[in-house]
């Protein structure tokens, strides 16, 4: 309580220290393959669950019943799958996702951890593929009505080194050098567009100094 002139005034707790716990409902982490999206996602699962937040982490390709049927499409090397059919497929995906899952969980409190988004199809498929930036983001929008991620922490790393970290080689993550190259450009423009939403961490770092630098943007105390 503090005493002003003559009047006691009461601070409740909330005026008096203010503590965040998780300053978004829908965090992506986006990089090109072996960036180390599972590693950061479970460092941040970790953190969360110290914290007691309900949280669920879901994961692009798949995420739903539907959408791990459609992963296994996209990632055998049994098929060939052209680039449009790619896009399509992913964003079929994310459609199914967004309203089975992630709506739902978010009306009910539950945080969402992506293991991708949306935003990977901008880069892989319309950068990388070369099918168009503003074509394969408005085909998503309609798919996902809107609902991108709030806040997107991008993992940058030179593919170079990214694929040698590669431990699964499934059909995209076989793709050559120069076709990451261009989804690392990609994710840069996004990032570039949409500054609001993107914080860039330079994945050649450690996780744990990296996440010291996540945890602040996202408010985690």
């Amino acid at each position: 309580m503090v005493l002003r002139g003559q009047t006691l005034i009461r601070l409740s707790w909330t005026q008096t220290k203010r503590k965040i716990s998780l300053n978004t409902n829908y965090v992506a982490f986006e990089g090109v393959d072996g960036s180390g999206k599972t590693s950061y996602i479970e460092e941040l699962s970790n953190q969360l669950k110290q914290k007691s937040i309900n949280f669920k982490v879901v994961r692009e390709p798949g995420g739903s019943k539907l959408g791990e049927g459609i992963r296994n499409l996209l990632l055998s090397h049994e098929y060939q799958v052209e680039p449009l059919t790619e896009a399509l497929l992913f964003s079929a995906n994310r459609s199914n996702l967004v309203e089975e899952i992630i709506k739902p969980s978010i009306e009910n409190g539950v945080k969402i951890l992506s293991d991708r988004s949306a935003y990977s199809s901008v880069a892989y498929q319309g950068v990388g593929r070369d099918l168009g930036f503003d074509k394969i983001y408005e085909i998503n929008d309609i798919a996902i009505g809107g609902f991108w991620p709030d806040k997107v922490v991008l993992l940058d790393i030179d593919p170079e080194i990214s694929l040698k970290r590669q431990k699964i080689n499934d059909r995209i993550g076989s793709s050559d050098l120069d076709f990451f190259k261009r989804v690392r450009e990609g994710y840069l423009e996004l990032a570039d567009k949409f500054k609001e939403k993107f914080l860039i961490v330079n994945a050649n770092n450690e996780l744990s100094s990296n996440s010291k630098i996540i945890y602040k943007w996202l408010e985690i105390d």
